[in-house]
């Protein structure tokens, strides 16, 4: 006997088994049909109508019929609830309160659905019937990539500016690609670039893990987390977008590639040289910003102290030599050596560059591009270079002997040559060339100066504060050396700094001038400790220390972060600490994305409510939880900056800097988009939980709060953040919440029809 037909709301036929005319005989014809609905074949053969079904529903089960449209979903409520549990059971979030979420059900019986929507979402689950087809259907429609992307895109109403590609596109690889490339993504990728021009950033960062994909961005030096994409978005269409607009292969998905694009963003020109590493999780994008504005910055405004940029510029007035900058990478020697490029050039000068690559297009300069696998070594580019009659050469980097050599020959011959090292300072520079091989009585003869540099975080000059902590010992005795008073700042945060504290960056700069005693030295074979020594004795050497005294007394730099650079390995950075009673001092570091969740979550409160504070603390720590305590929105801020924690319980109503103010700064200026926030608020109206969520919390908790809702709703929040709850659960007290008695429902009731 073949199977017998089942609808799918089969579990319907026990409310709708007492409605007139509908008998054995009845279901039995109608399961003949092959009709998948129930209620649809009743409807159809004149038997029920959709109220007295609903009616049935009701009485039965306590549970309403929707017919629900997009319009009925309130966007809010979606994130409570995964796409991929939406997708399991055939659910979809229609709206939520404090204490209740009410969903469309295909099948509104399964408790199995039930428990996993109270877990996820930490409210009660209020079900209503809707036909699976409609479901589905707004599954797609909300949770689909491009709306996930439109989510994203609200968020970053600002930064909507637009982007042109001006080279590097290969219009045919745009054709070909059209149909994969949709419009969606092209915002985002425009956006986050728009983005990262805004903030000053030097790197864009695309990492894939195993479910998700970070956007970070370089700010100052410094990774800073910007926002958290689906996996199945970014490792594809985002990185194939990308591709395409630096002209890459889009079909190798196996090899590193590197490539160019040049962009209009806005009213600016900018570069972008685009690299691709295959990782385990996808193709990992970084993106190098290289605005021309950055290079062209006048030499006057490096920050240079006066007496040396003074000093530097005279020895830059020789009509042959060689001035080295020296310097780890990311210390800024590029932008010093097209700054004084900038400043040397004239009419009636003939400058030839040798780069790997060209960062930069310099008008009135010479630019020849290094091509290894073509012969266009540094070496051979530059004997072709001598042919040009040039006045100053700029070589990208000396890598070898035959580069050196052939430098400090054009050196010797009546040219001025300017070029990088890698060094760690300016005397390591002298055995760092004859390591690679250059005799030292050629040295000697052929070098004016040696700078060496590091670049340090620059203090916001609209919000710096005079540090108030205990002065380490370390600061006073540099500062006493130089002559100094015995004051320096710190960084506090305000809006012109995105509340980090610090604005840009500045160089601070060890100075060696090559006079004769040295060069006596240098062709004798003298060690650095002696070249050192004899350098301090004559004045030769302006020690990096020396600066970086003068930087921190003049306020530019705070003494954390010039202390690594100091050379004083027994001393460690201080640590934060609170500047004033009105400044708390902003830590080191720009903030780091969230990290997985440890054994005990950690938890951030902030609220300027003592009392309320230390009940909440006493909850949390109950569950097995760590709590750190803010009395307002800027303490909040300052502690996010010096650790991110596992998760944010924030109040709207506070002093300085309000809870919306901090979830825009989270959101949108430090770019912490995927710290999970919660709203604890006394403020109920529907206006402020609707602000709240436009601005990005993650749930909202009206005060005074259940404890065990309060916890209910942490591990939800949690849980949909992915992160290892089963670890929570084995050393926490974890809260039951799984009872559910829908007919008891204050929700449903207020909104199911009589």
């Amino acid at each position: 006997m073949p199977d017998q037909h089942k609808f799918i709301d089969e579990w319907l036929l026990r409310a709708v088994q007492d409605l007139p005319g509908v008998t054995p005989t009845v279901v039995a014809a109608a399961r003949s049909t092959g009709e998948r609905y129930l209620a649809q074949a009743l409807i159809a053969a004149g038997l029920a109508t959709r109220e007295s079904v609903a009616r049935a529903l009701q009485s039965a089960y306590h549970i309403a019929w929707i017919d629900l449209e997009a319009a009925a979903v309130e966007r809010t409520a979606l994130p409570f609830i995964p796409e991929k549990l939406c997708r399991q059971h055939t659910v979809i979030p229609v709206s939520a309160d404090n204490t209740e979420i009410i969903v469309a059900m295909a099948n509104p019986l399964d408790q199995d659905a039930w428990a996993d929507i109270q877990a996820a979402a930490g409210r009660r689950p209020v079900p209503q019937y809707c036909v699976r087809d409609r479901i589905e259907r707004l599954i797609t429609e909300f949770y689909s990539p491009d709306a996930i992307i439109s989510d994203l895109l609200d968020q970053f109403q600002d930064d909507q500016a637009t982007v042109e590609i001006l080279e590097g596109m290969d219009p045919a690889a745009v054709e070909s690609n059209a149909k994969d490339i949709r419009a969606p993504v092209i915002r985002l990728v425009n956006t986050i670039i728009v983005k990262a021009v805004k903030m000053l950033a030097s790197d864009i960062h695309i990492e894939h893990e195993e479910r998700n994909s970070a956007v970070r961005f370089r700010i100052d030096g410094v990774l800073c987390h910007i926002m958290t994409l689906p996996k199945s978005i970014a490792a594809t269409a985002v990185v194939a977008r990308i591709k395409i607009m630096a002209d890459l292969d889009i079909a190798d998905h196996r090899t590193p590639q590197d490539g160019r694009a040049k962009l209009r963003v806005g009213a600016a020109d900018i570069g972008l040289r685009v690299s691709t590493l295959p990782t385990s999780f996808g193709e990992k994008v970084v993106m190098r910003i290289l605005d021309k504005r950055s290079a062209e910055v006048p030499f006057d405004q490096l920050g240079f102290k006066p007496e040396l940029a003074a000093k530097v510029q005279a020895l830059l007035q020789t009509d042959r030599g060689i001035f080295l900058v020296t310097g780890p990478t990311g210390s800024g020697k590029t932008t010093t050596l097209y700054s004084i490029i900038n400043n040397l050039r004239s009419e009636g000068t003939n400058i030839v560059t040798v780069e790997d690559p060209i960062e930069y297009k310099l008008i009135g300069i010479n630019q020849v591009q290094v091509h290894e696998k073509a012969g266009l070594t540094f070496a051979s580019v530059l004997r072709s270079v001598l042919r040009q009659d040039p006045d100053i050469i700029l070589v990208g980097e000396i890598r070898d002997r035959e580069t050196a050599d052939i430098a400090c020959q054009a050196a010797l011959t009546g040219h001025l040559v300017l070029s990088t090292l890698h060094t760690n300072d300016t005397l390591s520079t002298i055995t760092r060339l004859a390591d690679i091989g250059l005799e030292r009585f050629k040295i000697a003869p052929g070098l004016i100066a040696i700078t060496a540099q590091r670049l340090v975080r620059k203090l916001c000059p609209a919000c710096r504060v005079p540090d108030r902590r205990p002065h380490h010992p370390k600061a006073s005795e540099l500062l006493r050396s130089q002559g100094l008073t015995d004051t320096y700042f710190a960084p506090k945060g305000c809006a012109a700094c995105g509340n980090s504290g610090f604005k840009g960056r500045i160089a601070i700069l060890e100075l060696l001038t090559v006079d004769a005693a040295l060069k006596d030295l240098i062709t004798s074979g003298a060690g650095d400790a002696a070249l050192r020594q004899a350098a301090l004795t004559s004045g030769s050497l302006y020690p990096l220390a020396a600066d970086a005294a003068w930087h921190l007394f003049n306020g530019d730099v705070s003494f954390d972060e010039i202390l690594p650079y100091l050379s004083l390995p027994e001393v460690q950075p201080a640590a934060s600490a609170v500047i004033d009673q009105d400044f708390p001092a902003a830590p080191a570091a720009l903030p780091t994305p969230p990290t997985p969740i440890k054994v005990k979550p950690r938890i951030l409160v902030a609220d300027d409510e003592n009392g309320l504070r230390m009940l909440t603390r006493k909850v949390l720590e109950s569950n097995g939880c760590e709590v750190e305590e803010a009395a307002d929105g800027q303490e909040a801020m300052a502690r996010l900056k010096s650790q991110t924690p596992d998760l944010l319980l924030l109040d709207l109503h506070m002093p300085r800097l309000d809870g919306y103010g901090v979830l825009r700064a989270l959101r949108q200026t430090i770019g912490l988009t995927g710290l999970p926030v919660i709203i604890l608020s006394s403020m109920s109206n529907a206006s402020s939980q609707e602000e709240a969520f436009t601005c990005g919390a993650d749930d909202y908790i009206i005060k005074p709060f259940d404890p065990v809702l309060l916890m209910a709703r942490i591990h939800a929040v949690l849980r949909r953040q992915e992160l290892t709850a089963p670890q929570i659960a084995a050393r926490s007290k974890v809260v039951d919440v799984t009872g559910i008695e829908p007919a008891t429902s204050s929700l449903r009731r207020k909104r199911s029809p009589s």
